[in-house]
């Protein structure tokens, strides 16, 4: 990608006029909006705009990365479009996972296949490997195309140094990290135990080695000496870190352990905090443990090891910074340590943004190279920035960046209305994926934040949807009110449709502005409702009135 846009001086010119022409054209056509309302049921007043919700054009978006996930062999990528950027697939397949989690959590109490079928396939495409499918996995994409199969340290060749794995060794947080992380937040949405064992193995690999020499024995920082896991396989970053450290916040959460407590980041959130904030008051992009062997990287290596990544664009040996790598950093950390994060917000944008317009901004890839935009590291950071404004909760920049980053896109849908992608081909095919996701993780109300918890209690005992028509509704808000002791459920209906509900003691009672509607049919211990066309605020309470 950074072929094609670095330095290019005519693009951002063509992105405003684009924006400015594509806003004339039908494809832009807002989608329907949401009716919300206030209904009162058997007393209790269910005010609707107090649920969260989502839109019309984010289900479209959510519907489009579905079918490219589940309408390919595990082992294809061909939906993806990236043909010139396989080292990016692995970044694709877990962020989606990440925004596929917070549509799930949005509409916490829809939970069937359509949710959880495609974030289990993306989880078995992630764990591809080269002795099933060879070339077509990513195993060989994210590791051994890059010349590693096995490694060692300190020297990676020699096999009486630390065995240190393959690609789900220590040193390659970039895969391991986000690997666990997705499964975590799989089990956090659906509850089936199938990878509890393989996320406490990764957990206790990396305390393996962040607290002690490789071997067991006990050792401060780690076997890097910095309390945090490279990858490449011989730089630390702290955006790579931040994932590995909001999985385990999230496991601690889910499973009742204390390996936060225990101290396990302490010394890697300290060398994150310092060695690798100092120097400009945000985070540098990655800290060097070795020198670089392997595949060819795009930073420089320090003279000295180890030191810090020295920047392409410095002329005095100034350690490397970017966008995207601070924006996904403090989005991650926030979790864990929320006033720091939080006070580098405004930094960020300060440093990073740049005004296009009152209704368009978007971020450089490098503090040291102010005003250029169409390097990946620029791409990226105007993506990343967006969902950190929206987890800050600064909706007017987050707009400005989106405005930027979508405006210039044509919206298509699909014939039969279901789904919907940005037309990107004009620029690359491959941001088609990229563009859907951030849209919907910039705009949804959950963010990486709200995932760090785990569900409240008594959650997987209250009613849910657990089976529907899947493919001819319209789920914008669907969740129990425990307090109230009612099911919120705001739908469109395309053609009649059936919805099972679990969980609900007795035959429950539909309400619609007040007035019980239809009827449940008993399924075993479930209750069927059949709706037929249209648009519903139903409120489902136990029992009748």
């Amino acid at each position: 990608m950074s072929k094609i846009l670095k330095h290019n001086k005519f693009l951002l010119s063509a992105i405003v006029i684009t924006i400015v022409l594509s806003g004339m054209t039908f494809g832009n056509i807002p989608a329907p909006t949401v009716p919300q309302g206030t209904q009162i049921v058997n007393g209790d007043t269910y005010n609707f705009a107090d649920y969260n919700s989502l839109t019309h054009e984010q289900i479209a978006l959510y519907n489009y990365l579905s079918s490219i996930v589940l309408d390919e062999p595990v082992n294809s990528f061909d939906n993806w479009s990236a043909d010139q950027y396989w080292g990016y697939l692995h970044y694709m397949l877990a962020f989606t996972q990440y925004v596929f989690s917070t549509v799930f959590e949005t509409t916490p109490g829809y939970r069937t296949a359509h949710y959880e079928d495609p974030a289990h396939q993306l989880i078995k495409k992630m764990n591809t490997t080269s002795g099933e499918f060879g070339n077509e996995s990513i195993e060989y994409i994210e590791w051994i195309y890059r010349g590693f199969e096995v490694y060692h340290w300190p020297n990676a060749t020699d096999p009486t140094d630390l065995y240190m794995g393959d690609y789900r060794g220590p040193t390659n947080i970039m895969w391991t990290g986000h690997y666990a992380l997705m499964e975590a937040l799989y089990e956090r949405s659906f509850n089936t135990g199938e990878f509890i064992d393989e996320i406490t193995w990764f957990i206790e690999d990396w305390n393996n080695s962040l607290t002690t020499d490789g071997y067991g024995n006990p050792q401060e920082g780690g076997i890097w000496e910095t309390g945090l896991i490279p990858c490449e396989p011989y730089i630390v970053f702290s955006q790579c870190n931040s994932i590995s450290i909001f999985c385990t916040e999230l496991y601690d959460n889910i499973y009742g352990t204390q390996w936060m407590e225990s101290g396990l980041w302490d010394y890697g959130l300290n060398f994150i905090n310092t060695e690798m904030h100092d120097y400009y008051g945000l985070f540098i992009d990655g800290y060097f443990v070795q020198q670089p062997i392997g595949a060819t990287i795009s930073t420089v290596a320090p003279e000295v090891v180890p030191n810090p990544a020295v920047d392409i664009h410095s002329t005095d040996g100034r350690p490397k910074d970017n966008a995207y790598g601070t924006a996904w950093a403090l989005t991650f950390l926030e979790y864990t340590q929320p006033e720091l994060s939080i006070a580098d917000y405004d930094p960020f944008m300060e440093g990073y943004g740049v005004d296009v317009s009152a209704d368009m901004m978007y971020t450089v890839g490098s503090l040291n190279n102010i005003g250029n935009f169409g390097d990946v590291d620029g791409m990226l950071g105007t993506f990343f920035a967006s969902v950190l404004a929206n987890q800050r909760g600064d909706y007017v920049t987050r707009d400005r960046l989106q405005n930027f980053l979508t405006g210039a896109y044509n919206q298509v849908w699909s014939a039969d209305g279901r789904e919907m992608y940005y037309d990107t081909s004009a620029l690359l095919n491959f941001l088609k994926p990229v563009t859907a996701g951030f849209k919907i993780w910039s705009t949804v109300p959950v963010t990486m934040r709200d995932l760090g918890d785990a569900r409240p209690a008594g959650f997987w005992d209250w009613p849910y949807i657990s089976a529907a028509d899947d493919d001819s509704i319209w789920v914008y808000q669907a969740e129990w009110d425990p307090v109230n002791e009612g099911f919120i459920l705001n739908i469109k209906v395309d053609e009649t449709a059936t919805l099972t509900f679990s969980n609900f003691d007795s035959t429950p009672t539909a309400y619609s502005g007040g007035l019980a509607i239809g009827d449940f049919v008993a399924s075993g211990a479930d209750y069927i409702l059949t709706l037929t066309p249209g648009s519903y605020n139903i409120v489902i309470t136990q029992g009748g009135s």
